[in-house]
């Protein structure tokens, strides 16, 4: 073999092994992408790309489906909302969300279920919010109190109010079939009913705030210059690192383990 082709065979290898290292450094698991307007990166998550496997970069819950160009967040199994921004600056970052089933540019929606966070322990209620409470098929009513006209049903009767500013002596609860409370963004007007009633599809089409932080676990990791990330599988925290050798992982004062392959740290 000639000496210039050992030289090409020898670069030839280089590159590969470069290519290739760069490839594992930077981790695919972890790279943002855009859905719509809105670039998912962590401590959100493709759930397209990890609900085989149950392993993904970022936090437990933060998985974003992007369906139609839209970014779509699933609280539970049958809370879905389409994600209308998520600002990552700070230390506390924030989420907007809107319902799917009672928005999708409605002018008289019609929310379904109360909203709750309960399975969700990283996010948080924002100030930036207010409740709205409706009232839905009521058969007893005062006569002064105005009703939401679209979403009467015959002699039934609907109702929204600011929770804890309804009607007072009158038992909603008990004239009403169905109560439901719903997050808003503050409506920058003077509260009052005729004014909600006009304005409540544009507040349940413009959103809700939701605050979100750090995960004490991923701490250590994040401090490293990790990707914290979960296996829900195997319920153990993980640190997807640049470098398998600064991979930190925190769990009180218990031993971690580092596993080389694809710079992985198992907390442990």
């Amino acid at each position: 073999m000639s000496q210039f082709l050992s030289y090409l065979l020898f670069l030839s290898f280089f590159f590969f092994f470069f290519i290739n290292s760069l490839a594992t450094n930077s981790s695919p698991l972890c790279l943002p992408h855009d859905c719509g307007n809105v670039t998912i990166r962590y401590p959100f998550w493709d759930l397209d790309k990890f609900i085989s496997d149950q392993q993904y970069c970022g936090y437990p819950g933060f998985g974003v489906r992007c369906q139609n160009g839209e970014a779509v967040l699933g609280l539970s199994d049958d809370q879905n909302y389409y994600v209308k921004d998520i600002n990552y600056t700070g230390y506390t970052g924030t989420l907007t969300l809107v319902d799917i089933d009672a928005t999708t540019n409605q002018m008289c929606p019609r929310p379904r279920q109360n909203f709750s966070l309960e399975t969700l322990p990283h996010l948080n209620y924002s100030s930036m919010n207010l409740n709205l409470s409706f009232y839905f098929n009521c058969t007893s009513y005062p006569p002064t109190v105005p009703s939401i006209p679209c979403l009467n049903i015959s002699s039934k009767r609907s109702y929204v109010f600011v929770e804890n500013h309804e009607t007072v002596d009158f038992d909603w609860s008990k004239n009403c079939e169905e109560k439901v409370v719903v997050p808003v963004r503050h409506i920058q007007t003077e509260i009052n009913i005729v004014d909600l009633i006009a304005r409540f599809g544009e507040a349940m089409n413009d959103g809700f705030v939701l605050d979100w932080g750090r995960v004490k676990d991923c701490v250590t990791c994040e401090d490293s210059g990790g990707f914290c990330g979960y296996n829900a599988t195997a319920k153990e925290y993980l640190c997807f690192c640049t470098d398998s050798n600064s991979c930190k992982a925190s769990k009180g004062t218990l031993p971690w383990s580092i596993s080389r392959v694809n710079n992985l740290c198992y907390i442990s």
